[in-house]
């Protein structure tokens, strides 16, 4: 199962990097979010948010990244390396201009343990030159979150 979902998502990047081919440079970015769920009752901000930061590079209408966080904000007394994930992760910006949409695909997993997710989603991004705000929705490890988020390029 693993495998089939590393050979789609390489696929996924290949035709997306093809697509984002020309004489322009690319430039880097790093953005910091919060992916907020609803998991029903029982649930706090705490215990159901994942904060993260992203590093990655840009070109024309497709950024690929390296995202690294935390699996909540709870309980940092007892911390241990499983709670900490890292996510390879492509968008497709759609349009021109300071509003964009686009679609994102990534797959990681978790420090020290053999469990792996996917994330597919969709988002608004709307960028103030160097500075840019985003929000997007994204099934993310087979549940549904909203991420706003704040990205510097460089």
């Amino acid at each position: 199962m693993l495998k089939n979902i590393q050979i789609i998502l390489f696929i996924a990047i290949c035709s997306t990097y093809t697509y984002a081919q020309d004489d322009e440079k690319w430039s880097a970015y790093f953005s910091a979010g919060v992916s907020i769920s609803n998991t029903g009752s029982g649930g706090t901000f705490a215990t159901t948010s994942y904060p993260s930061i992203e590093f990655g590079l840009m070109k024309n209408n497709f950024a690929a990244g390296l995202v690294l966080g935390r699996g909540s904000f709870s309980d940092f007394q007892v911390d241990y390396l499983s709670n900490y994930f890292y996510e390879f992760k492509s968008a497709l910006y759609f349009g021109s201009g300071n509003l964009q949409p686009y679609g994102l695909l990534g797959i990681g997993g978790y420090f020290d343990t053999y469990r792996y997710f996917i994330e597919y989603g969709a988002g608004m991004y709307y960028s103030f030159d160097k500075i840019g705000i985003f929000a997007q929705a994204s099934n993310w490890d087979g549940i549904w979150y909203v991420t706003p988020g704040l990205s510097f390029s460089f």
